[in-house]
């Protein structure tokens, strides 16, 4: 008899207690077999898992941090990101030496020109300070010189008052700031841009004011006038402007401002042309406004 038949024969043969315990055996068996099976690969796929997910996680912060490097993000006064990242001139932690031409523009009695120089520092990308020194030839203007001819003789208790605006500022010292709030480029043409920076000044400072009257005489008398009243003042003044600045590379930019100085002064109404010594003072606040243009140096 085969191994087989023996085995059907016994288990004919067997009493109901063997039988069950034979088939609990039998469940034991195929529970634990198939327990194998299902557990080991959810273990293996578990412990591949948090691999992948920290590999995954490692990959995306070296993106970041090399896109970071690539393009710093450049922010604004306000906290905010400039429109134009990817800024080719950076200025943070660089010095600023300047020289500009300078030219009067809303006085006609005066003809005023001359240079102004500047150094200054940025401790980051939208704000400079320093200093300025101003030096200029002044003189009266054509229009002030046709005045002059055509007045008349002085007569004894006539009276007038003194023409304004008459101030001519010749040399000073200032302290600057300018606040650069926004930085863009133009596109000339299709390989040739210009980056530039728009910014706001203000500042403060003394400077020298010469005035020459144009119709009060210096010396008494009737007559035609020999001469005419003179005056020098240091005056504190105040500067308000604003400009452009146009980069040509690291280096080297052109920058253009319009700025005013402003400053107290006056001029004697109700005066005795007769006598030098009469009339009484008005003040007023007096504005010269100018265009500066030239070159800076960065360093």
């Amino acid at each position: 008899m085969s191994g087989y038949a023996r085995r059907w024969a016994a288990a004919l043969h067997a009493s109901p207690a063997q039988r069950f315990a034979a088939s609990m055996q039998a469940h034991d068996l195929a529970v634990r077999a198939g327990a194998q099976q299902l557990l080991r690969p959810a273990g293996d796929h578990a412990m591949r898992r948090p691999t992948f997910v920290l590999a995954l996680l490692a990959a995306i912060c070296l993106l970041g941090a090399s896109g970071a490097r690539a393009q710093d993000i450049v922010y604004g006064p306000d906290g905010a990101p400039t429109v134009v990242q990817r800024k080719l001139h950076s200025m943070t932690g660089r010095w600023e030496a300047g020289a500009s031409f300078a030219i009067a523009l809303n006085n006609a009695l005066i003809d005023q020109f001359g240079g102004l120089v500047s150094l200054s520092y940025h401790p980051n990308e939208w704000l400079d300070f320093g200093a300025e020194a101003l030096l200029n030839r002044t003189g009266l203007s054509a229009l002030a010189r046709n005045v002059r001819a055509d007045l008349r003789p002085r007569t004894a208790g006539q009276t007038g008052d003194e023409f304004r605006n008459d101030n001519q500022l010749r040399l000073g010292g200032f302290a600057v700031a300018r606040v650069a709030p926004i930085y863009g480029k133009l596109n000339l043409a299709s390989e040739l841009r210009m980056h530039f920076q728009a910014f706001l000044l203000g500042g403060a400072g003394i400077a020298q004011v010469h005035r020459e009257s144009i119709n009060l005489c210096a010396d008494p008398g009737t007559g035609v006038c020999p001469s005419f009243q003179q005056s020098d003042a240091l005056a504190g003044m105040g500067i308000a402007g604003a400009g452009l600045r146009f980069y040509f590379n690291q280096r080297w930019s052109l920058v253009s401002e319009v700025r005013g100085y402003l400053f107290r002064s006056s001029y004697k109404r109700a005066n005795d042309l007769t006598q030098p010594s009469s009339g009484s003072p008005s003040h007023y606040l007096a504005a010269i406004a100018t265009f500066t243009g030239g070159m800076s140096f960065l360093f």
